[in-house]
């Protein structure tokens, strides 16, 4: 068991096994719908012919059987996705399983115009530097220049983007827009449309950082330009580790510093309040397992301030989870994910102006 679990390990990453995993929870999710269907079908034939034959013992057997068989169709998807949840960081399997939509890739990603202004971009992997991580933080490093407090925020949904548009594939939604008015001055924030046909599975820290970047620093880039520049660099398009954060961070000059595992949750509370205070969004990585209302498995959310009861408000990749409860920072920090996804993926982003 050991062996299998080390090569897990090792494997995990891979985009063939990601899809393989999840083809596997498509199966499981089709299984869930299209069994108990079949079981009820089953059932209702068994149950005429027995009324029919009453006396006939096999059938009443039968009829058990349908039952059992409907109960375990309909659990069992459910079943192993909450043991899978549950595990979460701490196996291999596990962590694949909660990750596949995270890393499953699609050829051919082509650009979608937002605006007819957009700044160009670079694609030779050369054109940005590697940041240098620090084994310690201190709070100096991530407090830079902010706006000022958020005085008032504003959000609507399901609205078009700044390029007039919303996506472009069925059932895709139009930008949320936040306007938060800080001490300094107004600024808005458009997070990007969700689900397009072009956008890798499990978009959300690139929608989030993208969102981010473009309020800071002034910029029109869209998802894609994010998505298609990690794609150049060997990181198949998806926004994840250290390495890639500060490849995006360095290539678009955004004002903004990642944490990952080098930082406690704790920490990363105390660096987010001092952060928000001063004015400046902030970036976490929430888990269901801890907090079920607010992602599926992982999910990106762009602190923006607080409410008028001090809970924080934010911006979740067009209102992903509507029946999300209201949290302050401290509690929303409980619904952070763990060191070891920290250190993969991403806890937290601190941007500046």
């Amino acid at each position: 068991m050991y062996i299998l679990f080390d090569d897990l390990s090792k494997i995990c990453s891979d985009v063939t096994l990601a899809n393989i995993l999840l083809i596997c929870k498509r199966l499981l999710r089709l299984i869930q719908v299209v069994g108990p269907i079949l079981a009820i079908i089953a059932l209702a034939i068994v149950f005429v012919r027995y009324v029919i034959n009453p006396e006939d013992k096999k059938l009443k057997n039968k009829i058990k059987n349908c039952l059992l068989a409907l109960v375990l169709l309909f659990l069992t998807p459910t079943i192993v996705n909450m043991v899978m949840v549950s595990l979460d960081d701490r196996f291999s399997i596990s962590t694949c399983w909660n990750y596949d939509e995270e890393v499953q890739v699609y050829n051919g990603v082509t650009y979608i115009d937002t605006s007819a202004k957009r700044q160009n971009i670079v694609t030779d992997p050369s054109g940005y530097e590697h940041g240098a991580g620090k084994s310690e933080i201190d709070d100096e490093d991530s407090i830079g220049k902010g706006m000022g407090k958020a005085k008032k925020i504003t959000i609507k949904y399901n609205v078009k983007d700044k390029g007039g548009r919303c996506g472009t594939y069925p059932g895709d939604k139009c930008a949320e827009i936040a306007t938060v008015k800080y001490e300094k001055g107004t600024v808005k924030y458009y997070m990007g449309y969700q689900n397009n046909s072009k956008l890798l599975s499990g978009s959300c820290r690139s929608h989030a950082f993208t969102c981010g970047m473009n309020a800071t620093n002034n910029t029109n880039y869209s998802t894609l330009d994010l998505q298609n520049f990690l794609y150049s660099s060997g990181d198949e398009g998806v926004l994840k580790g250290k390495s890639g954060f500060n490849k995006v961070i360095n290539h678009f000059n955004v004002k903004a510093k990642a944490y990952f595992n080098e930082t406690s949750i704790s920490k990363s509370i105390s660096l987010a309040r001092k952060a928000l205070d001063n004015g400046q969004p902030v970036l976490i990585f929430v888990a269901n397992s801890k907090c079920s209302d607010l992602a599926s498995t992982h999910h990106t959310l762009l602190l923006l301030g607080y409410d008028n009861n001090d809970n924080v408000v934010f911006l979740d990749s067009c209102l992903r989870y509507p029946s999300a409860k209201k949290r302050t920072l401290q509690e929303l920090g409980k619904c952070m994910s763990g060191d070891t996804t920290a250190k993969n993926w991403m806890r937290m982003v601190i941007f500046s102006f």
